[in-house]
Formats: structure tokens, C-alpha cells, sequence
């Protein structure tokens, strides 16, 4: 007897309970195929999986991080940067010509959940030689055609049913570009006919017809697509003796996190049927004996690989590979040693994804690293889009662009070309390069950027102050972790500091400033947005050496030392909540800065019931203590959890001790993790009697200073 899983998503989920009603009641399924998600779930079950193992392997699984934005942990310090700056989940690639993400997920969670389910089988010659012999379905696009895949490594197999066109990129094998067979074979029955099964019967988990039709975007998307795949599935239904028809009725394609409702739906579905299928029933000494055959030809154990090979890997990270895996060939295989050491690879946003299989060679067994680079990246094109409201009412609105290329200058370089219209806009480039392969880097930047200093009073912007700065500087550093690198260097700039309206009180002052700098960041974070644990840190110390200066004024730069530090950290507590601190503090010693180098309050988590502006110093220290919780979470794919949450600030900016008074200020609101950055709206009371609605999108957690430096 064989079985044909069908695709639906993560209304697939239901098959497992399918399989546990034939394991109860002693149905062998002697052959399977599947699509989609019915591909993972009928191969998952050929390796000699049983139904509770499936339903233990589902429960295990994070779904926020399997379709989430997930490689933003094993990220450089580098790539979190970039991260942080344009935190968007699009990303533009420029190699050949502009073009846009090949998938709203890049899969490489994907990759290796597969991974694990199929290492026992890495020599494997047929999937007819799996405890039950296995075919899964994919669609070639250059030919237009099914293809039906019975042979080669299982995971990619698997990978290549899954393959929704737009959710995950296609995979490339043998010449063939193959994505999920849903929209040719959804439920391959005909498939199972053709491997000689004498009673087929086909597993329906698509959205029934009379079931409500969500008119949203991607409500109406998916049940287009369940339609494509439904009138696909009608003609290989014909090769079936028997449909079991899954109630589904309230489920999504993307309600993955129901698995255990499901699953109960599967197993009620296949008892609807049991007239029907008790005929199949084994006696007691022939289920034994059938399952024993089964247990027979399956695989647990892993050899120790005795070498390390890799595919796709560029030349420059290879290094970082064998380093990684330096200790894997004289140990035995050890799955979840390996997926960490994988972590700094996938981190370097240079591939769509990495995984690994055992492979034979000779006689012997090797590791293979196979890498799979982008289409269309590097070069890369980021796109950000910044807005933040200075008081209630009043909006800065910022479009920002970066060009990335690896490899600019030689093995290991990296090129960053900025542009930033609306509020404050600049131009920038930025030319990074390790020294002779070691943690030592150097790196030139050269930028041209307005920046305009608002002076608010009860709720409206009365003067404005602008700088316009012409600049370059050159760092040494050395990267001492993955997320943490120390750098220093020099500076030259022409300043302009103009009055752009009202008055201010301050000087215009035209001319050169030079200056040096030192700075220390340190980022272990999880997420740009809400991380569920890290810290980052940013300690920068600055003198400036020559500036312009006013005859006679109380204010200026010259010969300027400041200091700061800006700290965020956040750890979870229990599933659903987060816990954070947010410091920040800065000094000038004795100085007294235009404000062009003043501390600024009033960004989120920094004071923010004043307007920004309002409150500004030579000095400043905040200290801030809150707590999120998450309520909901936008659709996988589109974005992340929704938090909502409350903080406490307390803190100042002061010129001088005798004048710091302490603002207490007190915020609730809402941070979402979305495709195009993350939003924050919220609104902030002092208690002093301020208040302030604060609405910002991109980056939502820094200061003026952590800006200047970043």
C-alpha cells in the first residue's frame, strides 16, 4: 500500500496524524511520496521516523527563527552594523543589474532542519533503499515540467519539494532549477501508481472550497495559490483508491505553531475512513514483523568524518571554515557542534545559505560543506527608510541607501557607499581592508553630510542651528571577536556653522577642524529590533585638536575632549517577555561644545517625553529599565513579534553639576518588528508635566552621539 502527502503548508502538519492513526491501527504504508510539506513530512517518515518522533521533531522547532530573520546572531561586527543602519529584510543585489530578493526567507534554517533529518543517509544510492521507499515532488522551471526526484542526497530532495516561489529560493541540481511541485503534482498519487503500490490513497490537506476566503494581500495570495494547486491536484486524485480529506477548515498555510490541532485533525480525518481502511490491518505477527523490516534498514548512527571538503565556498573563507571545523575530523559526528561552527559563515551575508552532508569518497567519509552563493549579491544594495518625530507634531523624515561590495580592493575588503536625502542628508564612502589576513584592519571614510540642531520650547522648534562638515579619517583597529572590534585614528573636516532660524544665541563659525578618536564596540545581540538576549556597547573617546572659532565666544570646539558610553542589554524572562536596560552617558570635562557636539535627549529609551532637542548639555547620563512582552506577530515572512511594554527613564543633560536636575519620565507602547524596519510608536510622560506621542521607524535605540560614530 503507498501514500501520497500532499503540499498545503503548515496545514501539512496534519499528515503526522494521518500516520499515527495507521500506526495505531496497524496499516503499513509500504511506499510514499509527498509535495511541499507533504515531501517533508513523507520523507521524514521514510527515514524510519514514527509518528510521535515527527510530532517531537515539529514541537522542537522555533518557527520565529525558522522563518524569521535569522543569521542576524552569527553576524560580524560589520554585518551587524549594516544591519542596524538599514534594518530592512529587503535586500537589493547589483551583480547583475539591479535586482530584488530572490525570497522573503533565504532557507538556511530550512537547510539545515534537513540536514539533520537526513545524515544517516548520506551514502545512500536509491530512495527506494530508505526504511520506506520515498519520491518527492518538485517542479524544473526551465523545462515546465515535474520532476520527480528518487535518487542524490535526500535533504536536497526535500529542500527542492518546499521551494514556494517567492518564500524560499529555488534549488539548483543536476542543470534543473526546481521549486515545489505543488503547482504541477500537489497530492502525487500517480507518483505512488508508478511505483507499483496495489492500493494508493491520497492525503488532502488543501483549503476546502467552501472555507472563508481572507480578502487581505496576502490572504487572497495564498488562496490563489491553494486554487493553482487544487486544479493541479485533480488529475493525479484520479490514480487514487482512496482520499482522505483533512478538515482544515480555520487553519492558515502559515499557522504553523497549531501543529498540535493539526495533527488531531489528521488522525480524526484518517478515522472518518476507517471502514475503509481496516482491510489494510495487519495481524499483530505480521505488524511486528513488517516493522521490524523497517527498523532494520534504518540509520542512526554517524561516522567520524576523516575529512573536510567544501562547495561555493569563496577563496578568503575558506580559511574561516577549516578553522571552524578544525577538530570535527578526529570525532565522531556531532550535528549540533557542527551547525554552530557553521554560524560565522552564515553570518557573512555572502551566501544564500550553508549546509553540510557526509559524503563518501573512496572509502572514506568526509564532511562537505556546500555554500550557495547569491544570484544576484554581492554587490549589494541596501535601502532604508528613517522617520522620527522631533516633537508631537513635528516629523524628520530620512531616505537612506548604502552600496556594499566584498572584495573591492582584495580578499577580504569591503566597499560602503552612503547616501542619505531628506532630514540631514549626506554622502559617504567607506573603504575597509584587513592587514596581511590577520584581525588587524584599516579603513578610510570620506563624507559630506548637513546636519541641522532644532532648539525646542513648549512643544515647537523657536531656533535652528546647522553644521555643514566636509570630512575624512583614517582608523587602525583590530577585530578581537566576531562582535567586537577596537579602532582609532585621526580626522579632517571643514565646518560650517550656520543660524538657520531664530535665534539661538550661538556663533557662525567657518574653517578646519582636525581631531583624533578612539572607540570600542561590542555586540552580541540577537535581533536589530527586540533581541531575546545580549549586550551592546559602545564606548567612544574623542579630542579635537584645531577648530574654528568665534572672537569672543563662551562656546566652541576647539580643543574639545569628550567621552561616552551607550549600553543596551536584554535578557528574556520566559517565553513571551523580554527585560531591558538601557545607559547612556556622556561627558565634555570642562568644555563647553557648540551644539554640534552637545548631548542631545529625547531619542526613544533617552528621555523621550522631551522633544528632541528640548533638553541638551555638556554632559548627560540616563538610565533607563523596562520590559516588553510580546502579544502577537505580524505574518511569517512579513516580519517578526509585535511587543508591547512599558520603561522608566531617569536622567539629565547639564552644562554644569549644580544644574543637573533629575527627569523621571515614564513610556508604554508598541514596537513591531516589521519587513522594512523595525516601528515604535509610544507615548512618553515626565514627571515634570511633559508628554510626547513618539512615532519613529529604522533605528530605535541610540542617541545623537551613537549616530556620529556609527
Amino acid at each position: 500500500m503507498g501514500v501520497a502527502f500532499g503540499g498545503g503548508s503548515a496545514r501539512g502538519l496534519a499528515h503526522i496524524g494521518v500516520i499515527r492513526w495507521f500506526e495505531e491501527h496497524h496499516v503499513p504504508i509500504d511506499v510514499a511520496a509527498g509535495t511541499s510539506m507533504g515531501g517533508l513530512v513523507g520523507g521524514a517518515y521514510a527515514t524510519g521516523m514514527s509518528a510521535e518522533e515527527l510530532r517531537s521533531l515539529i514541537a522542537a522547532i522555533d518557527w520565529d527563527t525558522m522563518f524569521g530573520s535569522t543569521s542576524f546572531p552569527f553576524k560580524n561586527v560589520r554585518r551587524k552594523e549594516d544591519a542596524r543602519s538599514y534594518p530592512s529584510r529587503l535586500e537589493f543585489g547589483l551583480k547583475n543589474g539591479l535586482a530584488p530578493p530572490a525570497a522573503l526567507n533565504d532557507g538556511q534554517q530550512v537547510d539545515l532542519l534537513l540536514a539533520r533529518i537526513a545524515a544517516p543517509y548520506y551514502g545512500l544510492a536509491r530512495f527506494d533503499d530508505l526504511p520506506t521507499p520515498f519520491r518527492a515532488v518538485a517542479v524544473d522551471l526551465r523545462t515546465a515540467s515535474t520532476v520527480v526526484l528518487d535518487r542524490g542526497s535526500l535533504a536536497t530532495a526535500l529542500r527542492a519539494t518546499m521551494s514556494l516561489p517567492g518564500v524560499f529560493p529555488p534549488v539548483r541540481r543536476d542543470g534543473a532549477v526546481l521549486v515545489d511541485g505543488g503547482a504541477l503534482d500537489n497530492i502525487p498519487a500517480d507518483v505512488v501508481r508508478a511505483c507499483g503500490a496495489g492500493f494508493v490513497i491520497a492525503v488532502d490537506v488543501g483549503a476546502p472550497q467552501d472555507d472563508e476566503i481572507d480578502e487581505s494581500m496576502f490572504g487572497l495570495l495564498g488562496r490563489t495559490i491553494d486554487v493553482m494547486m487544487r486544479s493541479a491536484a485533480r488529475a493525479a486524485l484520479a490514480h487514487a483508491d482512496l482520499t482522505i480529506a483533512v478538515d482544515v477548515t480555520g487553519f492558515g498555510s502559515l499557522d504553523w505553531r497549531r501543529a498540535d490541532e493539526l495533527i488531531e485533525r489528521g488522525y480524526a480525518a484518517a478515522e472518518a475512513h476507517r471502514d475503509a481502511l481496516l482491510p489494510h490491518r495487519l495481524d499483530d505477527a505480521a505488524w511486528q514483523q513488517w516493522t521490524a523490516a523497517r527498523a532494520a534498514r534504518r540509520r542512526t548512527a554517524l561516522p567520524t568524518a576523516s575529512f573536510i571538503a567544501t562547495s561555493g565556498v569563496a577563496p578568503g573563507d575558506t580559511a574561516l571554515v577549516e578553522r571552524s571545523l578544525a577538530p570535527r575530523p578526529t570525532q565522531p559526528v556531532d550535528i549540533a557542534a557542527i551547525e554552530r561552527d557553521l554560524a560565522p559563515l552564515t553570518g557573512l551575508d555572502r551566501y544564500q545559505s550553508v549546509s553540510w552532508r557526509l559524503l563518501d569518497d573512496r572509502g572514506r567519509t568526509g564532511l562537505l560543506i556546500d555554500a550557495q552563493p547569491k544570484s544576484s549579491a554581492p554587490p549589494f544594495l541596501m535601502l532604508g527608510l528613517n522617520v522620527e518625530n522631533t516633537t508631537s507634531e513635528t516629523f524628520r523624515v530620512g531616505l537612506a541607501a548604502r552600496y556594499l561590495s566584498f572584495d573591492a580592493v582584495g580578499t577580504g575588503s569591503e566597499l560602503r557607499l552612503d547616501g542619505t536625502i531628506g532630514a540631514d542628508p549626506a554622502v559617504s564612502a567607506s573603504l575597509y581592508e584587513p592587514i596581511a589576513s590577520s584581525r588587524a584592519f584599516a579603513r578610510v571614510v570620506a563624507t559630506a553630510n548637513r546636519r541641522t540642531f532644532g532648539f525646542v520650547q513648549d512643544e515647537a522648534i523657536v531656533a535652528e542651528y546647522r553644521e555643514d562638515r566636509l570630512s575624512s579619517f583614517g582608523d587602525l583597529g583590530v577585530n578581537l571577536a566576531r562582535g567586537s572590534e577596537l579602532s582609532g585614528g585621526f580626522s579632517l573636516a571643514h565646518v560650517r556653522d550656520t543660524v538657520r532660524a531664530g535665534d539661538p544665541g550661538l556663533p557662525e563659525v567657518s574653517g578646519m577642524e582636525t581631531g583624533a578618536h578612539l572607540r570600542w564596540l561590542l555586540d552580541t545581540q540577537d535581533s536589530a529590533t527586540v533581541p531575546s538576549r545580549g549586550v551592546r556597547f559602545v564606548a567612544t573617546l574623542s579630542q579635537t585638536l584645531a577648530s574654528p572659532q568665534a572672537e569672543g565666544a563662551t562656546r566652541s570646539n576647539r580643543d574639545l575632549t569628550q567621552a561616552e558610553v551607550i549600553g543596551s542589554w536584554f535578557r528574556t524572562a520566559g517565553s513571551r517577555n523580554r527585560l531591558f536596560t538601557v545607559v547612556a552617558a556622556g561627558t565634555s570635562f570642562g568644555d563647553h561644545p557648540l551644539p554640534t557636539r552637545q548631548f542631545t535627549l529625547g531619542y526613544p529609551f533617552v528621555l523621550d517625553a522631551f522633544g528632541i532637542g528640548e533638553r541638551r548639555g555638556d554632559h548627560y547620563a540616563v538610565l533607563t529599565l523596562g520590559a516588553l512582552r510580546r502579544i502577537a506577530r505580524l505574518p511569517d515572512f512579513m516580519g517578526g513579534p509585535i511587543f508591547a511594554g512599558g520603561w522608566l527613564e531617569n536622567g539629565s543633560a547639564f552644562d554644569t553639576h549644580e544644574n543637573a536636575d533629575v527627569n523621571t519620565h515614564l513610556a508604554v507602547g508598541l514596537v513591531l518588528d516589521t519587513l522594512v524596519g523595525p516601528v515604535m510608536v509610544a507615548t512618553s510622560t515626565g514627571l515634570d508635566g511633559g508628554w510626547r506621542t513618539i512615532f519613529a521607524i529604522g533605528r530605535i535605540i541610540g542617541s545623537p552621539a551613537s549616530r556620529q560614530y556609527r
